[in-house]
């Protein structure tokens, strides 16, 4: 007779075994692919935050270097506007002269 409980026991337990298995299963399969999901935007979202800061730093950077550009560009400019004028005053020095001839 304990034998019979026994089995009884026994059978009872391996069909909640059983049956919670095959419920729970596909439940947690979806929750695993949920928690993957939500892992994987997660580091996303961070690379993203990554990538932006990255590209700020090398914005800045390359605002900082045309802005040497810029002001080497000027002193270009300058340098030239320098020389032109000494050439216009040269020219007309080598005119006045020409006329003295």
């Amino acid at each position: 007779m304990p034998y019979i409980q026994a089995e009884m026991v026994f059978a009872v337990i391996m069909t909640l075994i059983i049956g919670g298995f095959i419920v729970t299963f596909p439940i947690m399969r979806r929750l695993g692919r949920v928690m993957e999901e939500t892992l994987r935007e997660r580091q996303q979202a961070r690379l993203r935050g990554e990538q932006t800061a990255l590209l700020e730093a090398q914005i800045s950077e390359l605002r900082g270097t045309l802005d040497r550009i810029e002001g080497h560009v000027g002193l270009l400019a300058e340098r030239q506007d320098f020389v032109d004028s000494l050439l216009t005053h040269r020219e007309q020095q080598k005119l006045r002269g020409a006329e003295d001839w």
